[in-house]
C-alpha cells in the first residue's frame, strides 16, 4: 500500500519511527471541529460554551487517536515476537499503518499479527465504558459530567466501530489478512488465500462505494445534502483506497510468485549445467545467502542474521563478489558501532583464498579449505558471478 509521500517523524516510540502523513493534521483538525459542533451538543442539553466544547473536542480527538496508535503497536509489538522488524507507523487520513520489513514467515504468525490490532481496540473500548460506568456512578450528574460521559461514549463506540470495520473479511483490512492465513494454512498456497480475500476486499470497497453514492442521490433528492455529504464523501474515499490496496496486494503477491518460478527455473538450469560429479557445483549451497557492501551491520544483525544461522556471508552488489563477511570478525565490533559501520568496513576483502570457481574439481576445493582461515569458499561462475558457497562442513573437513 502506497500512501502520500510527504511525512515527517515525530518521535520514537519502543524505538519504533512514529511518522506522520500531511494527510494527517487536516483530518485531526476536521475531527475536533465535528465533536465539537456536533457530537458533543447532540449529547449535553443544554450544550457547554464553545470554547469549552472545543478544550473537550481536543482531548476526545488526542484519545482517539491514541487510540488508534496503540492498535498499530499492538501489530507492532505482536510482529516483533515473531521476528519481524518495524520499519515504521504512520498516520494518515485513513487511520494508521505499521510498516513490516519482511512478512510473517508462517500462516499462523500473519494470524497472530493480523488480530492484534482489533483485540487491542476492543480491549481499549471496553476501557472507555468501564470509565463511562464509573462517572455515571460517582459523579452528581452536573453539565460537565455529562459532558466528560459523551466523549467517553464516544471513545467506547469508536474503538468498537474500529474494531468490528478492521475486522470484515477482506484484504487489506486485518480481518482479511487473518482469514487469508486461515486460508494459507489449510490450502498451503498463500497467492490462492491472496485472491480469495482481495477479491472481498474488492466487494466490501464496492459496498462503501455504492453506500456514500446512495447518500449523495439521497441527500440531493431530500434536498439536505450537506447533512450526509461528509460521511458519504468518506466512503467514497475509503472504498476507492481499499479497492486500490486490495488489487495491489494481490498483484504483488502474483508478482512476486511469478519472479520465484523464474528464478527457480534459472536455477535448476544452471545446477543442470554444475551438476557434474567431482565438480564444485554438485556439493556447493545454492543460491548463496549474499549481503550487499552499504548494509550497516545493525541490519545485517536485525535483518539478515536473525533468519540465516550460518557463520559466513559472501559480500556482493548486482552478483559481483566483494568479500566476506565472519562472524568472528563481526563479535570484535563494538556494540555502540553497529549503528554507523557498514558491511565493507567489517568484511574480509576478496582474495584468491576466499574463492572458487563451480567447475573446479572438489580436490582443488578441499585443498584451498584446509589452507582458508575462514573454512568457507564462495562460488563462482564462468562469468565471476557469485552462484554459491562452500564451507569445510558441506566436506566433512575438520
Amino acid at each position: 500500500m502506497r500512501l502520500l509521500s510527504r511525512q515527517f517523524q515525530i518521535a520514537r516510540l519502543f524505538g519504533i519511527p512514529l511518522i506522520i502523513d500531511y494527510s494527517w493534521p487536516p483530518m485531526a483538525l476536521l475531527h475536533i471541529w465535528l465533536v465539537a459542533q456536533f457530537w458533543l451538543p447532540s449529547q449535553v442539553k443544554p450544550s457547554l460554551p464553545l470554547a469549552e466544547n472545543l478544550l473537550l473536542a481536543i482531548l476526545v480527538t488526542g484519545l482517539f487517536f491514541a487510540s488508534v496508535l496503540t492498535h498499530e503497536l499492538a501489530h507492532a509489538f505482536i510482529a516483533r515476537l515473531e521476528g519481524i522488524r518495524i520499519h515504521d507507523i504512520q498516520l494518515h487520513i485513513f487511520g494508521g499503518w505499521a510498516r513490516l520489513v519482511g512478512e510473517p514467515r508462517t500462516a499462523l504468525a500473519e494470524f497472530r499479527v493480523a488480530v492484534a490490532g482489533p483485540v487491542s481496540s476492543f480491549l481499549l473500548s471496553v476501557l472507555f465504558w468501564f470509565c463511562l460506568y464509573l462517572v455515571q456512578l460517582f459523579s452528581a450528574g452536573g453539565q460537565h459530567a455529562r459532558a466528560v460521559v459523551a466523549g467517553l461514549l464516544y471513545l467506547a463506540s469508536a474503538n468498537m466501530l474500529l474494531a468490528m470495520f478492521n475486522l470484515l473479511p477482506g484484504l487489506p483490512l486485518d480481518g482479511g489478512r487473518a482469514l487469508r492465513a486461515i486460508l494459507w494454512h489449510r490450502r498451503k498456497d498463500i497467492l490462492s488465500a491472496t485472491r480469495t480475500t482481495a477479491k472481498l476486499g474488492v466487494g466490501i470497497a464496492y459496498m462503501l462505494i455504492s453506500y456514500g453514492l446512495f447518500l449523495l442521490g439521497f441527500g440531493m433528492v431530500r434536498g439536505r445534502l450537506w447533512q450526509d455529504f461528509l460521511v458519504a464523501v468518506w466512503l467514497l474515499v475509503v472504498g476507492i483506497f481499499l479497492k486500490n490496496a486490495a488489487e495491489g496486494d494481490y498483484r504483488f503477491r502474483a508478482q512476486q510468485r511469478a519472479s520465484q518460478q523464474h528464478e527457480e527455473q534459472e536455477l535448476a538450469q544452471k545446477r543442470a549445467q554444475w551438476n557434474v560429479s567431482g565438480t564444485v557445483g554438485a556439493v556447493m549451497r545454492s543460491p548463496a545467502m549474499s549481503v550487499v557492501p552499504e548494509l550497516r551491520v545493525s541490519d545485517f544483525i536485525d535483518d539478515i542474521l536473525a533468519e540465516n544461522r550460518q557463520t559466513s556471508f559472501p559480500v556482493a552488489r548486482e552478483g559481483r563478489l566483494h568479500g566476506i563477511l565472519t562472524l568472528t570478525r563481526l563479535r570484535q565490533v563494538p556494540r555502540e558501532h553497529w549503528e554507523r559501520l557498514a558491511v565493507s568496513e567489517v568484511m574480509e576483502p576478496i582474495s584468491e583464498d576466499l574463492f572458487i570457481t563451480v567447475r573446479a574439481s572438489i580436490s582443488h576445493a578441499e585443498h584451498k579449505l584446509r589452507i582458508n582461515s575462514l573454512g568457507f569458499l564462495a562460488v563462482i561462475d564462468q562469468d565471476g558471478m557469485l552462484v554459491g558457497c562452500l564451507s569445510a562442513n558441506d566436506l566433512d573437513i575438520t
